[in-house]
């Protein structure tokens, strides 16, 4: 008796214990045809424990479902970037998706081929938990142009959204890691529009005249056709000069080219005539004072 005592009071700090993925709440919304012809099922969670960040999280989907989002909610309650997730198939119609937070709240978004039957549809939903919850609620859109919808087991609580969806939900306390939440949806539907369609659009931006072109006074009218015509007129100066400056610099060319030749057949003849004798060697020209001949070394031969 006394054994079985101390066993169970061993036991019970391991029994009540919170789990490290254990959340406190759990929002499951459920969207027929509402952007693609299928189901589209959001979660968005809270983890009871919002001190071990970041971390990894993990969640149940169908193993027929697409994953599509994975990613956490920011501080300012806008969604991070996605974060890339690791499935693994548990091989019983379930697979898990784990992924890393860095906040408390995390979101998750996929879609499922559920509906079955035209134009009396039908649906059988089922949420498997992961790990335990706190609070869930299970919240599921009426699909646009919806008639005869009805949900198994009964949702007494309705909501309408501004943009005029109406939701049905019911809440749930106290879910055990394992435990599946269930609900049967019927509707009649023929129209093959999407809920999406329903949403308002975009008004068409509202078309602006253009302004008049403002009325310019007479008297600086009048100045600026003055300043308008010393500008054309100076341009043309400008133009006419340049074309003259070309003009004179063609012609004196040659005459400067010529100058210059005839300056340098000058100079070589002002040097034969200067140069007293010849190198008898090289032939190169000597002045009175060249001894030796400065361009072979040849020494001056007196005659």
């Amino acid at each position: 008796m006394l054994f079985a005592l101390g066993f169970a009071l061993a036991a019970a700090p391991h029994a009540f214990a919170q789990s490290p993925n254990q959340v406190s709440q759990l929002k499951i919304s459920v969207w027929p045809e509402y952007d693609q012809p299928t189901v589209l099922v959001m979660f968005d969670g809270t983890l009871a424990d919002a001190t071990n960040l970041p971390r990894s999280v993990s969640v149940l989907i169908p193993s027929s479902a697409n994953l599509r989002v994975t990613t956490y909610t920011n501080a300012d309650g806008t969604f991070a970037p996605e974060q890339s997730s690791q499935p693994a198939n548990l091989n019983d119609g379930w697979t898990r998706v784990t992924f890393s937070i860095k906040t408390a709240q995390y979101h998750v978004e996929y879609y499922d081929n559920l509906l079955r039957g035209a134009p009396d549809k039908s649906m059988d939903y089922t949420y498997k938990a992961d790990a335990p919850i706190d609070q869930a609620i299970l919240e599921i859109q009426q699909p646009f142009k919806a008639t005869n919808f009805l949900i198994t087991p009964p949702m007494s609580t309705t909501r309408t959204d501004a943009d005029g969806f109406k939701y049905f939900s019911a809440n749930y306390a106290n879910i055990a890691a394992g435990q599946t939440i269930t609900a049967q949806v019927k509707y009649t539907k023929s129209d093959p529009a999407l809920s999406i369609a329903a949403l308002p659009t975009s008004p068409a931006p509202i078309a602006t005249l253009a302004p008049a072109p403002a009325t310019v006074p007479a008297s600086n009218a009048a100045t600026s056709v003055f300043l308008l015509v010393a500008a054309v007129v100076v341009g043309l100066v400008a133009v006419i000069g340049f074309f003259l400056y070309q003009q004179r610099s063609r012609e004196l060319a040659p005459a400067a080219a010529s100058r210059g030749r005839s300056r340098r057949r000058a100079e070589r003849a002002n040097g034969a005539r200067a140069a007293a004798a010849y190198c008898t060697q090289c032939g190169h020209g000597l002045s009175s004072e060249d001894v030796f001949c400065p361009r072979c070394g040849t020494k001056r031969r007196v005659m």
